[in-house]
């Protein structure tokens, strides 16, 4: 097969042309590809920023977090150890109390001594009416005074003792 002159520069033109024309779409496919994956490596860059920012965030939150249930605890074992030492000093306070009141209880009045000063509120003033029968001024008023005395300190004592629940009852 014999080609012309003219067919074979057209031949060489044509294989030209597609070597041109593949070359063309070879780097334009290598500048898109390029492109890409700078813009693939942009995005992973900007997300990699984001990451590192929310991680960032992240942590700052959680040293916050941290230091807030810090002062908590701390403010919470102050709180605890305010509250047991007024709940030391109670006990203490109350122990003294009960001791006092055990103390003021062997030497305070009960209903036997309140009836043995009415008792005696009485006999005092018979012995004032009879000292007045006699003419004894002076010892008929001083047993007037301490029959005063005597019905006072025994009215002081039902006064503050509480009437029992069934006492109540009856007189209601």
């Amino acid at each position: 097969m014999n080609l012309t002159t003219f067919q074979t520069m057209a031949f060489i033109g044509m294989v030209a042309g597609i070597a041109i024309v593949f070359g063309m779409g070879y780097l334009e496919g290598r500048r898109r590809s390029l492109n890409d994956w700078q813009q693939y490596a942009e995005d992973s860059r900007n997300q990699a920023n984001q990451l590192r920012a929310t991680l960032h965030q992240v942590r700052h939150d959680l040293d916050i977090q941290r230091h807030n249930a810090a002062q908590a605890l701390e403010a919470m074992t102050e709180q605890h150890d305010r509250l047991a030492s007024e709940a030391a000093t109670l006990q203490l306070r109350l122990i003294t109390a009960q001791e006092r009141t055990e103390a003021l209880q062997a030497t305070a009045l009960n209903d036997e001594a309140a009836e043995d000063l009415a008792a005696m509120a009485g006999k005092l003033s018979l012995a004032a009416t009879q000292f007045s029968l006699m003419g004894a001024t002076d010892q008929a008023s001083s047993a007037r005074h301490l029959a005063a005395k005597a019905r006072d300190l025994s009215q002081r004592y039902y006064n503050a003792t509480p009437v029992p629940a069934q006492q109540q009852e009856r007189a209601a």
